[in-house]
């Protein structure tokens, strides 16, 4: 037997979208800190169309409460390094094949008009 009847209470979906009422004080608050970051940081606005910019928000909510990010010494070594190597990494997987079907090339800037 229902303790209470249907409809009497929210479904959890609807507790839970974000579009609720209920968080839209706080969607805003993350948006403003987003924003000021972005703006202090002089980063274009686009580069929260970088494909890693959601994935970057879903790590840091993923840690929870009183994670600290990188500081500048950790980004510029060591996370630095470690991107690269997984660049190589990538360009090495695509070498063994670059006899079958060519080589990865790059249209670079021609002058300074273009």
């Amino acid at each position: 037997m229902f303790r209470t009847t249907s409809g009497a209470q929210p479904t959890l979906k609807s507790v839970l979208q974000t579009n609720s009422t209920y968080y839209q004080p706080m969607i805003e608050k993350c948006d403003i800190t987003i924003s000021k970051w972005t703006i202090d940081a002089s980063l274009s606005f686009n580069a929260t169309n970088s494909t890693y910019f959601h994935p970057m928000i879903d790590a840091i909510c993923s840690m929870g409460l009183g994670y600290k990010g990188p500081n500048y010494y950790r980004v510029r070594g060591h996370l630095l390094n470690k991107w690269v190597e997984d660049v190589k990494k990538l360009v090495n997987d695509f070498r063994s094949i670059w006899w079958k079907i060519g080589s990865l090339m790059a249209d670079g800037w021609t002058d300074y008009s273009r």
